[in-house]
């Protein structure tokens, strides 16, 4: 029977040959990259004038020239890294001839190859390498690999290098389905990857606002969002009905952006909405596009049962200059306590603050005027509450 000491010198043993083996592993890969950064160096050196040929060429009509000469695998790939970081530098026509002489050269197909190797991230490099040489004859084998790729973050990877190199919008909606569907909360995601495309999105986000697929839709409505495009009305409408609720809001957050879609009933509508999202949306909306008119509805809203809508119709009112500040002064003499006057005293005070710092930094004669007509309605109105309750006390 083997003895705890024998047992500890055999573990001893076995951790000493495993550092050793540790120690072997780090300095064979020390070696590797000191002889890739070598090979690196005299390839850039050996075509270091075939660089300057492509920088000072770049505008001319003719397609660029293939290098001289036998080139080597090993050095296309050297080669297509450095062709990356000068389309990097440059739009336009100049990067156009970039990507015709990625073609010249084989690259492209170089990495059609590589999408079929035997390494999962050597595929991964393929398809990123695809994308930025934005080659249309990589998207069918591009959208085979995304269909396989559904467990890790590389199919982001491959989804914006089926985008770069889309041919139109069909192969766009075709990686946007797959991805949403593959991933949970990407919407912001896939827009972003999508605007990578030099096909036109508009008719694409179009579309989606139109689809019976919800996920679709809510990549429509943020598409619409980061890239405004005009006649969407009618589909903005019928979105605001949605069973959707996350639909219901982004639709409503798109309309409260636009005074145009800001008429009495609409706003009647957001106002007295069931989705308490969408009532503090339009509260706040009147405020930020200076809607006058509607300070009535927001002083009954400075009542509403969530703490957002009323507070969000508060600071409107506020927005709204005397006005709306006498409509928030009249509230403290309407209701003598409960959350409605409480939220109307903490944005009169708040107020009241902010223009009296305003105040001590500029000499505006026509604020400090504002500024006593709204203390002398705050001042009256609290007259008049305290005498009330004194009234009622008797």
């Amino acid at each position: 029977m083997q003895t705890p000491l024998a047992t500890a010198i055999v573990f001893l043993y076995a951790l000493c040959g495993l550092t050793v083996l540790g120690l072997l592993v780090l300095f064979a890969l020390k070696l590797r990259n000191i002889s890739v950064e070598k090979q690196t160096m005299r390839c850039l050196e050996k075509y270091r004038d075939y660089f300057v040929y492509l920088q000072a060429h770049g505008e001319e009509e003719e397609r660029l020239q293939v290098p001289y000469g036998d080139v080597t695998q090993k050095e296309k790939q050297i080669i297509q890294k450095k062709l990356f970081e000068l389309m990097e530098c440059f739009t336009g026509i100049h990067r156009d001839k970039l990507i015709w002489l990625c073609e010249d050269m084989g690259l492209v197909e170089l990495d059609m190859q590589r999408l079929n190797g035997k390494w999962k991230w050597t595929r991964v490099d393929a398809a990123y390498n695809l994308g930025i040489m934005r080659s249309k004859l990589a998207v069918p084998a591009l959208m085979t690999l995304l269909q396989k790729n559904t467990n890790d973050t590389s199919v982001f990877i491959i989804a914006r290098s089926v985008a770069k190199c889309a041919r139109n919008t069909e192969d766009l909606r075709e990686m946007a389905t797959h991805v949403v569907r593959a991933k949970n909360n990407v919407h912001q995601l896939i827009v972003d990857i999508i605007s990578d495309s030099q096909v036109d999105t508009a008719p694409l986000f179009a579309q989606f606002l139109q689809d019976s697929d919800a996920e679709l839709v809510k990549i429509g409505l943020i598409g619409y969002a980061v890239h405004a495009q005009p006649g969407i009305e009618p589909a903005l409408y019928q979105l605001i009905q949605s069973p959707d609720k996350e639909v219901r809001i982004k639709a409503v957050k798109l309309m409260c952006r636009d005074i145009r879609y800001m008429n009495e009933q609409t706003l009647t509508d957001f106002m007295n909405h069931k989705d308490w999202e969408i009532r503090a949306m339009a509260a706040k909306a009147i405020g930020s596009l200076k809607l006058h008119t509607y300070i009535p509805s927001l002083k009954k809203a400075v009542g509403d049962a969530n703490w957002w809508v009323r507070h969000h119709s508060a600071r409107s009112l506020a927005q709204l200059e005397v006005e709306g500040f006498a409509a928030l002064c009249e509230i403290l003499q309407e209701e003598r306590n409960g959350h409605k006057s409480e939220m109307a005293h903490q944005v009169i005070q708040e107020e009241l603050e902010k223009e009296k710092l305003v105040l001590q930094s500029a000499t505006a004669t026509e604020k400090l005027l504002q500024y006593n007509e709204k203390l002398h309605l705050y001042r009256k109105s609290y007259r008049k509450t305290i005498s009330t309750v004194q009234a009622l006390e008797r």
